[in-house]
């Protein structure tokens, strides 16, 4: 036990580093949600959500999962030598086939702009933001490996700062900008630009002419697995996008998908928790620890980070109100699928913390049966729901898919790699966080100041009882 707290201290460092980054950085270009939803309509919106949706389906194929294989074989390199063969192979490969799907897409920009009813120079936009974030992903994995955190967060917060700005100016002084989404694309790949030339001197001074085809061959053995597994989860996470725009009429697929991304930014707030847990979790968790502490450290990770996952559940369900004033007015009537937006938030973190064993046992293809279940699941239900519920209906596919991936990961890791997860106490925070959910409620008939303060003294509650459960018995004994 003591092992796995001293690991717990050094994983909270880590993240508590890499989150200042992302905090600041996600804070920065969370300023654009209220900008962009007061002054677009929700057609336009669900244009730039819709070309936000392809994105990261695109990075994560480009990346090939050699960003998590570049971890896991830093951990076993023998001294720099090594380690910029290493970056010097990944870096190579990633950025070679960025630039050749750049070019593949020059010759199929039209035709995809017309099957998704976007404006030629949008695709070609989209592609060349595909390109420089790919270009730069093995150099940012770079910055964590060697715990550069202040360069790290330099770049990202100098990235976040340029295309916060220059989407402000596109829109606010070229005339008509605001009827399309291709400003806010190109303001993103004028930041990525920045970002990817702040990168070149660590960059420089880690390439080197050692390319090795064996070893690529062999990082490929362990993260074409993930990256199959990373383009399922995309799309789990994403295709509910692309179903509300093709699934529902034509005169009303954009507003309705511009409702949804809308109120799925505010939920992103507790992805944005997930996101910063996992820039410190990934690297530390595939640094090779012995088996034991490994299992301690990754069970105490998942209770806490439930425990602190569900008080961000609270705090943005219970003061939804509140946090609607940051969408515009026109989009406010969305707010009822926030708490499936957060609670499918929640698991997909969870999920995060259920990974890892597979990571660290080298046992990367259970992440593609886990992830393409999720698929299939998400795939179904949206294409049952949508027609008839709209984007609540992909809100709904979206929490029962996690579910089930929750589920089966949780069953293969007690198979093949068991872990002591305190399930017990997770369920008990569960119970505890869902009653004070049921019963704010009741505080919604009262006037603003006294559901307000009822509210808060619900989440204080909460609180109270996780911190009395987990550290009041070590003070006390």
């Amino acid at each position: 036990m003591a092992a796995a707290v001293h690991l717990l201290k050094k994983l909270a460092s880590q993240t508590a580093v890499y989150g200042i980054s992302a905090v600041v950085s996600k804070f920065l270009n969370y300023l654009l949600t209220p900008y962009l939803t007061r002054i677009l309509s929700e057609s336009v919106y669900g244009q730039v959500s819709l070309l936000y949706g392809i994105i990261p389906f695109a990075n994560v194929v480009l990346t090939m999962g050699l960003a998590t294989g570049y971890f896991r074989y830093a951990a076993k390199c023998r001294g720099a030598g090594e380690k910029r063969q290493l970056f010097t192979t990944t870096w190579g490969a990633v950025s070679a086939v960025a630039l050749l799907f750049g070019a593949a897409m020059f010759f199929c920009n039209d035709s995809l702009a017309g099957v998704m009813r976007l404006d030629p120079a949008c695709i070609a936009a989209m592609t060349a933001l595909i390109v420089v974030d790919n270009v730069a992903a093995i150099p940012l994995a770079a910055l964590r490996e060697q715990g550069k955190a202040l360069y790290y967060t330099i770049v990202n917060v100098a990235g976040v700062g340029v295309n916060v700005v220059c989407c402000v100016l596109f829109y606010s002084s070229l005339p008509d900008a605001v009827q399309s989404p291709l400003w806010a694309i190109l303001a993103n790949l004028t930041a990525s630009t920045v970002s990817l030339l702040l990168l070149l001197p660590n960059t420089l001074r880690l390439v080197s002419r050692a390319f090795s085809l064996p070893l690529l061959r062999s990082i490929f053995s362990y993260s074409i697995p993930l990256m199959m597994a990373g383009i399922m989860g995309v799309a789990g996470d994403f295709i509910d996008r692309q179903l509300i725009h093709f699934m529902l009429p034509a005169e009303i697929a954009d507003d309705e998908l511009g409702l949804y991304t809308a109120v799925a930014k505010i939920a992103a707030l507790l992805m944005i928790f997930r996101q910063i847990y996992t820039l410190g979790a990934e690297p530390f968790f595939l640094q090779g620890f012995s088996k034991e502490e490994f299992r301690e450290a990754n069970a105490a990770a998942t209770k806490y980070f439930t425990i602190a996952g569900i008080a961000i559940f609270l705090l943005l369900s219970l003061f939804a109100g509140e946090f609607a004033c940051i969408l515009g007015a026109s989009y406010r009537s969305g707010m009822g699928i926030l708490p499936l937006l957060l609670l499918a938030n929640l698991l997909a973190g969870i999920l995060v913390n259920l990974s890892f064993w597979y990571k660290a046992a080298d046992k990367t293809r259970v992440a593609i049966y886990i992830t393409g279940l999720g698929v299939a699941v998400t795939v179904a239900l949206n294409v049952a729901l949508i027609p008839s519920m709209g984007y609540r209906g992909a809100a709904v596919a979206r929490v029962v898919s996690m579910l089930l991936m929750v589920g089966v990961s949780y069953a293969l890791c007690q198979r093949y790699f068991p872990v002591p997860f305190d399930w017990r106490r997770i369920g008990f925070y569960f119970l505890l966080g869902g009653a004070i959910f049921g019963g704010s409620y009741a505080t919604a008939l009262l006037p603003a100041g006294g559901r307000i303060a009822l509210n808060f003294l619900l989440l204080l509650i909460y609180l109270s009882v996780a911190w009395k459960v987990e550290f009041g018995r070590h003070r006390t004994g």
